[in-house]
Order: structure tokens, then sequence, then C-alpha cells
């Protein structure tokens, strides 16, 4: 089992408070990934979303099978 940095489970935990969603994490080599469904446009959790996404390193958002999903990417030190 891969443990989460303690950077990462923030993000984590500040992406799933906004959002009331539970995050989905990947792994990588030298990476992590959480990744959430897109909420509505006019939901009133974006004020706080953007916040938490904007710690991450990289964050942004793909559309894949119709649904819209925003991803926050940690990298992590060797």
């Amino acid at each position: 089992m891969v443990q989460i940095s303690t950077r990462a489970s923030d993000l984590r935990t500040a992406i799933e408070r906004a959002s009331g969603t539970q995050a989905d994490v990947r792994f990588a080599v030298g990476s992590t990934r959480i990744s959430i469904p897109s909420p509505p446009d006019d939901a009133p959790t974006w004020s706080e979303l953007l916040k938490a996404l904007r710690t991450a390193d990289r964050w942004g958002s793909v559309t894949a099978d119709g649904q819209t999903v925003i991803w926050a990417q940690i990298e992590e030190e060797p």
C-alpha cells in the first residue's frame, strides 16, 4: 500500500470538505493526483474548492465520457 504524503492528504481533505464528495486518489512515480466529479457551475462550493486547488502544484479538468473531472496534483519529494 502506498503511503500518502501529509501535503497530499491535506489537499484531499480540503477538496472533499469543499465539494462534499469523496475524492479519488491515484499514485504515480513522484506524484499524487486527487480528483472529483466537477460540481455544478452554480454550486456555492466553488470558492472553497478553488482555494484548495490553488495549493496544488498543478490542477485542471478533463472531460471524458460526458463527465467533467477536476484534478489536483502534488509533486512528491524523492
